[in-house]
């Protein structure tokens, strides 16, 4: 447990109780993109490789940048042409049905979402002038 003591006897504490949603918002958004880009490198370990193609089209996308909608995604297919058959690849839910890849990763990553969420927003807080750790 970490704790954040702040210096109430300073000028600065009303601008930085100001800045601290705006803080806890960034670290949470490099918390999901962080989990994400694990989720994406698990799902590449797990997934059945042929040619390779569905395995590189495994990719983190964001969307949405407002202060109330904000997305990230780990998804497959499209972006990489099949060798074999010369079509861009699909996101293969058959392959996902018989041999699980996206969801074993998710299943791996969520356990550690929590802490990686904690650690980067505790870092954000921390670094306000007005914050002692």
């Amino acid at each position: 447990m970490t704790a954040i003591k702040l210096d109430v006897n300073t000028s600065i504490v009303k601008q930085d109780i100001a800045t601290i949603p705006n803080a806890l918002l960034e670290g949470a958004e490099q918390a999901i993109m962080e989990a994400a880009h694990l989720m994406q490198g698990l799902a590449q370990i797990h997934v059945r490789v042929d040619t390779g193609s569905l395995r590189d089209s495994i990719r983190v996308e964001r969307g949405g940048e407002s202060m109330h909608f904000r997305q990230v995604r780990v998804r497959a297919g499209g972006y990489v042409t099949n060798p074999k058959t010369g079509r861009l690849v699909d996101y293969a839910v058959i392959v996902e049905i018989k041999y699980p890849y996206m969801r074993p990763a998710y299943e791996e990553v969520r356990s550690q979402v929590e802490t990686i969420i904690t650690r980067i927003c505790l870092d954000e807080v921390s670094k306000l002038p007005s914050v002692r750790t």
